[in-house]
């Protein structure tokens, strides 16, 4: 049954983003085209209008796949659907199970969908030598491989994200549970639990300083000169924090539905 409930949303998804997918793609193909004939001051300002709506489009991808979940959740556990999604034969949690590897999926599709958008409408040789030599002096700054530096900025950033869709979920859960101003009290309880998490994960970071000292380095200097080993350290802490919260939180939000959901 989880695999249906999957199905259907998946479906939903699919059908709101799709649009935002096709349009990120297109004018990441118009930027390309534009930019390849001799330039003229009507092509150049095309470009210029087409390189625009691409970022609009990666921005709308992010930001729709976040509201989104939130809107599909809300509206399976607590709006009209809500009737039907309860009888269903599931436990409450095969629904937030549901939820969270749609969101999940969706994430990832939505970070392939950017990258290939972005390839598509600036990769140049020169372009990419560009990026590559930047990335290289700061990681050569920072005495780190740039494969490692890349790939924990692009880990910390999903985590960052996909935690801030789940203090969502949370905090819909219990805003639901109020009498009134469930909306209200929904994005409340989010922005709280957000910052309870933030908190969680920089006090975690600052007590496993307590017992490494080029850690605690970090919270006490000002320079940038700060020790390569800290940083590799404190990125990968960070990294292991976030999947444990995203991953209590989980288990916090399926217990909070199993005591009982409100459907208005």
């Amino acid at each position: 049954m989880l695999i249906k409930l999957l199905k259907y949303d998946l479906k939903y998804m699919l059908k709101n983003m799709s649009v935002f997918y096709i349009l990120s793609l297109f004018f990441a193909i118009t930027t390309r085209l534009l930019s390849l004939p001799e330039q003229t001051i009507m092509l150049d300002i095309l470009g210029k209008i087409s390189s625009g709506c691409v970022i609009a489009m990666i921005a709308n991808i992010v930001i729709n796949t976040m509201m989104r979940s939130w809107i599909r959740f809300k509206e399976s556990l607590y709006k009209d659907e809500s009737y039907l999604t309860h009888t269903l034969p599931v436990t409450k949690s095969d629904i937030y199970n549901s939820k969270f590897i749609q969101t999940l999926i969706f994430f990832l599709i939505g970070f392939a969908v950017v990258l290939l958008s972005l390839f598509t409408a600036y990769y140049t040789p020169d372009a990419w030598t560009t990026i590559k030599e930047y990335i290289r002096t700061i990681t050569i700054g920072f005495n780190m491989s740039t494969t490692f530096f890349v790939s924990i900025a692009v880990i910390v950033i999903f985590l960052e994200l996909f935690n801030t869709i789940q203090c969502g979920f949370l905090g819909i859960i219990l805003g639901y549970k109020r009498n009134s101003g469930k909306e209200g009290f929904s994005v409340l309880y989010g922005f709280i639990i957000y910052l309870v998490a933030q908190t969680l994960v920089l006090g975690l970071v600052f007590a496993y300083g307590l017992f490494d000292p080029t850690v605690m380095e970090l919270f006490k200097t000002g320079t940038i000169s700060i020790d390569v080993n800290a940083f590799k350290t404190l990125a990968i802490i960070a990294s292991i924090l976030y999947v444990v919260i995203i991953l209590s939180m989980s288990v916090i939000c399926k217990r909070v539905l199993r005591k009982g959901v409100n459907v208005e």
